[in-house]
């Protein structure tokens, strides 16, 4: 078992050790002390909205990181494709096209089968 260290709470308490040595009144430490984690409390509610947006963002993706393997599948069944009309060589019997052609499609779907089942365990509640 590990133990979460907090650095908000450690920031807090280093901030407490620090105003307790200052030679102030004791309304006015307080005072002090409760702006300074008022301040903290803040700095940390923006950082955890920065955090998320950064992350909503990353998740969401560009278009080419959404789109690359419909791309290639595309690209793969045009080329099966005007193959059944023109001798193209990439689809003669010595290439290995049909290799790669089975490696992309088995890529495609088990990769697309994966990202469902990680969104939808993202979204099951714990």
């Amino acid at each position: 078992m590990t133990l979460r260290v907090d650095p908000v709470t450690n920031v807090v308490d280093a901030v407490s050790r620090f105003v307790d040595r200052l030679t102030l009144p004791a309304r006015e430490k307080k005072q002090l002390e409760t702006d300074l984690q008022k301040l903290i409390q803040e700095i940390e509610r923006d950082l955890v909205q920065a955090r998320a947006s950064i992350v909503v963002e990353e998740t969401r993706g560009n278009w080419l990181q959404r789109s690359w393997r419909p791309l290639v599948m595309l690209t793969f069944a045009t080329i099966v494709l005007v193959g059944t009309f023109i001798n193209v060589p990439i689809l003669s019997d010595t290439s290995r096209f049909g290799d790669l052609l089975e490696i992309g499609l088995g890529g495609y779907v088990v990769g697309r089968s994966g990202e469902k089942i990680m969104q939808a365990f993202a979204r099951k509640p714990r």
